[in-house]
This record gives structure tokens, sequence and C-alpha cells, in this order.
């Protein structure tokens, strides 16, 4: 099993955060390697039952499809949820007041499906725990920027560039 935790440090409080990340279709426009981000049945914004279709493109060449379920919620503090497809598990996100706006704690206790990446994950787990510390970092330094801005109530942002 994977259990992989991240911490963003952003500069807003909470519900603005929260408020641009239950807006899960507009990731793949602003957070370098969310290919796609479909919401397949809304049960509302981050309630309940919502279910939403994601693909992740990892830095190491593979791309990971996989289903969330929210199945708790608290809006604007935390989100718990059900993962399906090329991972299976849990994610729980809690959104947090800190120093100079919010911290957003994300955490995946997950195992891939996929027989390659199960071997990998046996023998030697490294390199798919660098590739998700990767994608989410891209994500925190998106999402910073997007708030900085100002312009996180938009829907044609464009992706920050790749460094």
């Amino acid at each position: 099993m994977l259990r992989l935790r991240s911490t963003w440090r952003l500069p807003a409080p909470a519900e603005r955060v929260w408020e641009v990340l239950e807006r899960v279709e507009d990731w793949p426009r602003w957070w370098p390697g969310m290919d796609a981000a479909t919401v397949v049945r809304q049960g509302g914004t981050a309630t309940v039952g919502e279910r939403v279709h994601l693909v992740v493109r990892s830095p190491i060449g593979y791309r990971l499809r996989f289903g969330v379920e929210i199945v708790a919620a608290e809006p604007p503090r935390r989100a718990a949820a059900r993962v399906v497809g090329d991972l299976v598990g849990t994610g729980d996100w809690r959104v947090e007041p800190a120093a100079a706006g919010c911290a957003a704690t994300i955490r995946w206790h997950v195992v891939p499906v996929r027989p390659a990446m199960r071997t990998a994950l046996r023998v030697l787990a490294w390199p798919l725990v660098w590739a998700h510390g990767r994608v989410m970092e891209r994500g925190e330094t998106a999402l910073r920027a997007l708030l900085e801005r100002g312009d996180d109530h938009r829907a044609d942002v464009t992706p920050t560039p790749a460094r």
C-alpha cells in the first residue's frame, strides 16, 4: 500500500482555496500533469456522492486513470473519498487556517491495480513515491500562483509552465 501525504501552504483563506479545489473540472487548466478531470455524477459541490474521473500524467511516463467518490464532506474544511480504477483505496483532504493563508493536506492510502505497478511497489517503491510528490508539488506551485494572481475565479486559466 502507498501511504502518501502532501501539505500545500497556500496564500489564501481556506474558503477561497476550497472554492478552487471543488471545481474539479478546472484542475487540468491550472495543474500540470492533470490531463483530465470529469464530473461523472454531480451530488453538488464537494458533497457526498459526487464522483469524478481523473487522468494524471506521471513525470516518469505512465498515466493513472481513477475515479474518486466523495464519502464524507465538511466544506470548506474536509472531504474523504473512495478511490477506484488504476488505484484502489481512500483519499482525504483537509484545509486548515495557517500563517498567511491556509494549509491543505492531501492523503492517499492506495494500492496500484496494474501488475507492473504492483511489482514496482513491492520491489522499489521510491520512483512511484517520487512521481506522486512531483505531481503534487507542481499542483501546489500552480495553485499558489493562481491564488496570488487573483484569477482563481476564471474558467479560462492556462497551466503554469513546467519547471
